[in-house]
């Protein structure tokens, strides 16, 4: 079973902001005591105070994370990682950072459910009429069945309050793709993506410029975006191997 938790976050970067021209999120969770998602984001980048500013303001700020699971699931096997990335500028005074948290590999704990339904289905046939036909025992026991096989999904509790606010087309960066590269590599494959980087295609950029910039090969670009129109001012997501 797999969970998104999506966690909202303004920061100050003590000036004002007109620019991000490029960003970076890192971080490091991980369970704690078997019931809580603990740890903490690193937002990184450069930015433009004015538009007609030359000059780029390197910015880093952490920001902790806790969240409690609700007691119900087995954690056990769990996978925990970041779904989804996307930043909008707030009346040029702050920068709103959107982050999705993948909580997967949730599990009920089997012994829950079972001893309910074994106790309580037999007495509800003993307690009934003994004049029932066997045609109304058999849609009864139907009846037992298709409740044995609903399964309810409940959502996590939370100590994290969200004031979410609605996606924008054009702020949102396309970055869900990402996920299983980065999923895979939190658990030890070969291949680990817990960084990747927001470019802004600007003048007299390529993308064998850009390759040759961050050390990555077209078809990992390809991954992650559609290069097949690629103009100035378009935003590449650029996967940033962590060795």
């Amino acid at each position: 079973m797999k969970k998104i938790i999506p966690f909202v976050k303004d920061i100050s970067l003590g000036s004002k902001i007109s620019e991000i021209t490029s960003i970076a999120l890192e971080h490091n969770l991980k369970m704690e005591n078997n019931d809580s998602v603990v740890g903490t984001f690193t937002v990184s980048g450069k930015y433009k105070m004015n538009e007609v500013s030359i000059n780029e303001e390197v910015f880093e700020q952490k920001i902790d994370f806790d969240i409690t699971l609700d007691d119900k699931y087995d954690t056990s096997n769990i996978i925990i990682d970041v779904d989804d990335f996307y930043y909008e500028i707030i009346n040029d005074e702050f920068l709103r950072v959107h982050i999705d948290v993948k909580v997967d590999n949730l599990e009920y704990y089997k012994q829950e459910r079972k001893p309910v339904l074994e106790e309580q289905e037999p007495l509800e046939v003993e307690t009934l009429n003994d004049n029932i036909t066997e045609e109304e025992q058999e849609e009864e026991k139907e009846e037992k069945q298709e409740r044995n096989d609903i399964m309810v999904e409940e959502s996590i509790d939370t100590n994290v309050t969200i004031n979410q606010e609605p996606k924008k087309d054009d702020d949102k960066l396309d970055v869900a793709e990402i996920t299983s590269n980065i999923t895979s590599g939190f658990l030890g494959s070969e291949e680990k993506y817990s960084t990747y980087k927001v470019h802004i295609i600007r003048e007299s950029e390529t993308i064998q410029t850009i390759m040759e910039k961050y050390n990555v090969s077209k078809e990992e670009l390809e991954k992650y975006n559609n290069l097949d129109n690629v103009i100035l001012g378009t935003k590449i997501v650029v996967p940033v191997i962590d060795e």
